[in-house]
């Protein structure tokens, strides 16, 4: 039901010349937060950290998860079993992760066609959101995006954990002092986020102390 009213809603902003606008955090009127995760491959392989996904079942913990086009591809069993979970929501994160703002249109929409394709083909659905990678956008990738049903995401709190030099205790300090209500944490599930299932834990229950709720953004927009 959300797809289909964020599809309506981009539909009438684009007959009325509403520009589509960036998602950096959720709605403030809850405390809550949205723990991310990226899943993106270039065409250097990457892995996948299942650690992260235990640690999150375990704790019945929500999360949404940007998935590459590619790793999708090298990954179509961990694809379908997250699709498969329903503590999360997987959106999309581009096929082979380019600099969106530095290729053409048709560029941006031949790899955002062949990354829902993937998606639909592994889940059976379509993405409703977008992480543009580095999280680069301008008008023109926000408006392709919108023309495939999705709104695109960056966030609010950076981790850091694709450094191999941060830590689990500066993942954890990070994201317990900059969170807000409706603050989107971004992190990596594609073995890139080295010490990130390290901090996991101490991230949640971090939050949870400090009476944070966690929930997938889809539901912060509502």
């Amino acid at each position: 039901m959300l797809g289909l009213l964020l599809t309506a809603a981009h539909l009438l902003a684009a007959t009325q010349g509403a520009p589509p606008q960036i998602i950096t955090h959720g709605a403030r009127t809850r405390k809550w937060v949205v723990l991310s995760f990226d899943a993106c491959e270039t065409r250097k392989p990457a892995g996948y950290d299942a650690k992260i996904i235990d640690i999150l079942t375990r704790t019945n913990t929500p999360a949404t998860l940007f998935l590459g086009g590619h790793w999708m591809e090298t990954h179509p069993s961990q694809t379908r079993a997250l699709a498969a979970n329903p503590l999360f929501e997987l959106g999309d994160h581009s096929y082979l992760h380019p600099h969106m703002t530095k290729i053409t249109t048709a560029q941006i929409d031949d790899d955002l066609r062949k990354t829902q394709a993937v998606h639909r083909q592994l889940t059976g659905r379509e993405a409703t959101l977008f992480r543009p990678p580095y999280g680069e956008y301008n008008a023109t990738v926000l408006k392709e995006a919108a023309r495939f049903g999705m709104q695109s995401v960056t966030w609010e709190v950076v981790t850091g954990d694709p450094d191999k030099h941060v830590q689990a205790r500066d993942i954890t300090r990070a994201v317990l002092r900059q969170t807000k209500p409706g603050s989107i944490v971004i992190m990596h599930v594609n073995g890139r986020g080295w010490h990130t299932a390290e901090a996991l834990p101490a991230v949640i229950a971090g939050l949870k102390k400090k009476g944070y709720t966690f929930a997938r953004l889809s539901e912060t927009l509502k």
